[in-house]
């Protein structure tokens, strides 16, 4: 019998060393476990930054191009508009230098030019005018004090006329069309329509 009990008793020690061994097993298994879940959560957590900051930036830099681009529209519909503008104002112009030139006032005009134009120094001058006012030559003449070779041109359209110096090339244009451009550079810098 009392071999029985030595035997029960080694038993029992060698499951309560067994049972210390797997337990100090399962706390170590454990702590790896836990180590891991912890290294686990930071490195998810990295990732998770990481796109994160990988959207926000991707969500920043779509945003700037959208903006750019409603920007670049918004510039180019003004613009559209501010040349319908422009455009309206000189076809509108145009439209009263055309009515302008079957008034009286348009021989004053270019007689007043021809005066003007008289104080070029030229040696051979040719007269280009438009054939409707080729009446007004010899008022032209007589105003502009000297001789005068007569050119008829399709190139003014509106009226008035172009003094050209065959010897120098010296050219004095007075033509409407001319006068007309040259208020367009003025209005552009002048009219507040400028788009930044």
């Amino acid at each position: 019998m009392q071999d029985t009990e030595i035997f029960l008793s080694m038993k029992k020690e060698i499951e309560a060393e067994s049972q210390k061994e797997i337990d100090a097993i399962m706390a170590e298994v454990k702590a790896m476990e836990d180590e891991a879940m912890v290294s686990m959560q930071k490195e998810a957590k990295k990732d998770a930054d990481l796109r994160l900051k990988q959207e926000l930036d991707d969500i920043q830099s779509q945003a700037s191009q959208e903006i750019s681009e409603t920007h670049t529209q918004r510039t180019k519909a003004l613009i559209a508009k501010r040349d319908e503008y422009v455009k309206t104002i000189f076809d509108a112009a145009r439209e009263k230098l055309v009515a302008f030139t079957t008034t009286p006032e348009y021989g004053e005009y270019l007689s007043r030019k021809a005066k003007a134009a008289s104080e070029e120094d030229m040696s051979e001058p040719v007269l280009m005018i438009r054939s409707e006012d080729l009446h007004y030559v010899d008022m032209i003449k007589e105003n502009y004090g000297k001789d005068l070779q007569v050119e008829e041109t399709s190139d003014i359209t509106i009226g008035g006329f172009i003094l050209k110096d065959q010897v120098t090339s010296v050219v004095v244009d007075e033509t409407l069309e001319f006068a007309l451009e040259n208020q367009r550079g003025w209005f552009a810098a002048h009219s507040g329509l400028m788009i930044k």
